[in-house]
C-alpha cells in the first residue's frame, strides 16, 4: 500500500500504524512526501524485520585494541554541515553564531548522474604531487606528533553530548535532543522548530562490510554529515581507511547525482591534502535508507584546534601558539590551497579543524567543501569567524581561500575572544594584542589577506606564502639575534665587466686572429 505521497512505505507501513519496534509504543506519521516516521522514536520503519544481510567480517576488526585514545585522529572530524533548503542566506545565517560549518548559498543542482558506477579511483600519481613533509621552511623546528595505532582512536561510547546537538537544516539550527524535565535528550527524533528528522546514533556498526569491501571499526567522531567511521579495506592490503557521509538524503537519485559531481576529488593528489580513495554507496539496514560514503586515507595526528587547545598557562587559561609555528601551519596550507587552485578548485572552509599534523607534515582532511571555480549552482560551505564577509553575496574565490589561513593564523597566535561575532569581520585593535605590537609584519600581513575589498588582498596563495615565509624569517631574527636572509629570485650578484674592449689592439703585424 502506498503512502499519502504515493510512494510505497517498506512493508505496507501506512500513516497511523504502530511502530515496528518492540519497545516503542507510538505510531508512524507522514511528514510529507509519503516519509514515515514513528512520532515517539523518530525512526523510519525497516525494510524487514529482520533487517538486511551484510557480508560476513573478515574478523580485522574483533578485538586487539588497547585502552581508548584521546580521538586525535581522524579525516574530516570537523566535517560541513549539511546543506538544506535551496534558500540563498549569508554566511551568518546561523543566529546563534557557532563556530560550526555550515552552508552559505545555494543548494544542489537538480542534475541527475549520467551514469550509475559510483566507484571512484585515482588515475594514478598526479604530476602536481608535492613531496614536501617537513615543518618550518628550514626556518624552525615544530615539535613532531606521533601516529598513534589507529584502533586506539576508536570511541567506545560514540554519543554526541546534547549541547551539540543541532537541527542540520541550514535554515534552521535550532537546538535538538535536548533534556527535558528531568529526562535526558533523545539521540533520534524531529525538530521542534522546524519538523526536520535528526538522528546522532551511528549508522554503521563495527563488523559491518560496506561496499563489500570496507569493514567498520568504528566510529572517530562526529561530523556535520553524521559519524565518521574507521575502517579496513579488506580489498587492498587491509589499510586503514576512513568513512565519511557524503549526502545526508533517502533519495537516490539525488545521492547519485552528488556522488558523480564530487568523483574529482578522487584526482586530487598532494602530500598536504588528505588522499580520496573511492566513493560508494550502503544501504542502511534500519531505515532502508540508500546512504553515500567517501572513502579516504587515514590521517593519525592531531588537528591544529586540538593542538593549540592542549596547550594552557599554569592558570588554565589558554596559552596561543608560538607565531612561528602558526606560521610554519600557514606556509604549509597555502602549498595545498595553491594546488588546488592550480586545478581550478577552491576549498572553501580552511579552519583549524580541518587540518591535521601527523608526525612532521600539515595535511587538509576534510574535502568537503571543496568546490569547482565555476560552479555557480552547487552549495557554498563556510564557517562564521573564518569566512571572508563577501562569500555569501558573490560566492567564494582564491581571496575567500587566503582570507580563511590569515583568520586561521590569527585564531592559533592569540586568544581572539569574539571572533565568531564582535570580530567576525575584522581584527582586534593592534593596541591590544601583543604579537600585533611585537611582530608588525605579520599584523600587517593578516590586515592586507583579510581586507574587506578581496582585490586588496593576496593575489595567489603562493604570493602569500612567500609574504608569510619572509614574516617567518623576521620573526625568527629577532627571536634568535642573527639575521636569516633569503637569496632574492629578483637580484643576483652585481655584474662585472672584465675589459672594455672585445679585442686588444694589434701589435705589429700580428693578425687580429693571432692577437685573439
Amino acid at each position: 500500500m502506498g503512502g499519502p505521497g504515493g510512494r510505497a512505505a517498506p512493508g505496507g507501513v501506512t500513516a497511523g500504524s504502530a511502530c515496528q519496534r518492540p519497545e516503542c509504543e507510538g505510531a508512524y506519521e507522514d511528514v510529507g512526501g509519503g516519509e514515515l516516521y514513528c512520532d515517539t522514536c523518530g525512526l523510519a520503519p525497516v525494510v524487514s524485520p529482520t533487517g538486511l544481510v551484510v557480508s560476513p567480517p573478515t574478523g580485522v576488526t574483533a578485538g586487539g585494541r588497547d585502552s581508548r585514545g584521546s580521538g586525535s585522529a581522524r579525516a574530516g572530524s570537523g566535517g560541513s554541515a549539511r546543506s538544506g533548503r535551496s534558500s540563498r542566506t549569508s554566511s551568518q545565517s546561523s543566529k546563534s553564531r557557532r563556530s560550526v560549518s555550515g552552508r552559505l548559498s545555494r543548494s544542489l543542482s537538480g542534475r541527475t548522474a549520467t551514469g550509475r558506477s559510483v566507484s571512484v579511483r585515482s588515475s594514478g600519481t598526479g604530476a602536481g604531487s608535492s613531496g614536501r613533509g617537513r615543518l618550518g621552511a628550514g626556518l624552525v623546528q615544530v615539535p613532531a606528533i606521533p601516529r598513534p595505532d589507529p584502533r586506539r582512536m576508536v570511541l567506545d561510547d560514540p554519543e554526541v553530548p546534547e549541547r551539540k546537538r543541532f537541527c542540520s537544516r541550514s535554515d534552521c539550527g535550532a537546538p535538538v535532543g535536548r533534556a527535558r524535565s528531568g529526562r535526558a535528550g533523545r539521540t533520534e527524533g524531529f525538530c521542534t522548530k522546524c519538523g526536520h528528522p535528526y538522528s546522532f546514533v551511528p549508522k554503521l556498526r563495527a563488523g559491518d562490510v560496506v561496499h563489500g569491501q570496507y569493514e567498520v571499526v568504528g566510529c572517530l567522531a562526529h561530523g556535520g554529515l553524521g559519524w565518521i567511521y574507521l575502517a579496513v579495506d579488506r580489498a587492498v592490503s587491509d589499510r586503514w581507511v576512513v568513512l565519511k557521509g557524503l549526502l545526508d538524503t533517502g533519495d537516490q537519485d539525488a545521492m547519485a547525482a552528488a556522488i558523480s559531481e564530487r568523483r574529482f576529488l578522487a584526482e586530487i593528489e598532494h602530500a598536504n591534502i588528505v588522499r580520496i580513495y573511492n566513493f560508494v554507496e550502503h544501504l542502511d539496514q534500519r531505515t532502508g535508507s540508500l546512504d553515500g560514503y567517501i572513502v579516504m586515507e587515514y590521517v593519525g595526528g592531531k588537528s591544529l584546534k586540538e593542538i593549540a587547545n592542549a596547550r594552557r598557562t599554569p592558570e588554565g587559561r589558554r596559552d596561543p601558539l608560538p607565531v612561528e609555528q602558526a606560521c610554519a601551519y600557514g606556509i604549509e596550507a597555502l602549498e595545498a590551497l595553491g594546488h588546488l587552485h592550480s586545478r581550478n578548485l577552491l576549498y572553501c572552509d580552511f579552519k583549524v579543524d580541518n587540518a591535521i599534523q601527523t608526525e612532521d607534515q600539515l595535511k587538509l582532511i576534510d574535502m568537503g567543501a571543496v568546490r569547482r571555480m565555476d560552479d555557480e549552482e552547487s552549495a557554498i560551505y563556510g564557517t562564521v569567524g573564518y569566512q571572508g564577509p563577501e562569500v555569501a553575496e558573490v560566492g567564494p574565490s582564491v581571496a575567500s581561500d587566503l582570507y580563511t589561513v590569515a583568520r586561521t593564523l590569527a585564531v592559533l597566535t592569540f586568544d581572539f575572544q569574539g571572533y565568531t561575532n564582535v570580530y567576525a569581520d575584522s581584527l582586534p585593535d593592534p593596541d591590544n594584542i601583543e604579537v600585533f605590537r611585537q611582530y608588525e609584519s605579520f599584523y600587517r600581513l593578516l590586515v592586507r589577506a583579510t581586507d574587506p575589498d578581496p582585490a586588496r588582498r593576496f593575489a595567489s596563495a603562493q604570493e602569500m606564502a612567500e609574504q608569510l615565509t619572509g614574516v617567518l624569517r623576521e620573526v625568527v631574527s629577532l627571536q634568535s639575534g642573527q639575521a636569516r636572509p633569503a637569496l632574492s629570485t629578483l637580484f643576483g650578484p652585481e655584474l662585472r665587466v672584465t675589459d672594455t674592449e672585445l679585442f686588444p689592439a694589434p701589435a705589429g703585424d700580428v693578425s687580429r686572429l693571432g692577437a685573439r
